[in-house]
């Protein structure tokens, strides 16, 4: 026991250190782990944002695709209403 207090006593300056060095080194790796959960929960969030961004993108270009049918559609239905008009203005001129 006298030689454990002898040690103690001799080498107080060291054992401080190097519990210090221990404490400080084991709160850094509390405060990392609790950081490296916080960025991990904001990762994945983000992910969550960027694949609903996705969806909106795919979906414009879904209503784009059906807009641009659609005015191919009203082009096309214009033609054909134009050659009716064209072809009643000739049977209403031969009467």
């Amino acid at each position: 026991m006298t030689s454990f207090k002898d040690f103690v006593s001799n080498n107080i300056r060291s054992l401080i250190v190097v519990i210090s060095f221990t404490v400080t080194m084991y709160v850094q790796h509390v405060n990392n782990t609790a950081h490296i959960q916080e960025l991990t929960t904001k990762c994945k969030a983000l992910e969550l944002k960027i694949a609903d961004q996705y969806d909106r993108i795919d979906a414009i270009k879904l209503d784009k695709a059906v807009f641009e049918a659609t005015m191919t559609q009203f082009v096309s239905i214009q033609t054909d209403l134009r050659e009716m008009r064209a072809d009643i203005k000739e049977l209403l001129k031969q009467r």
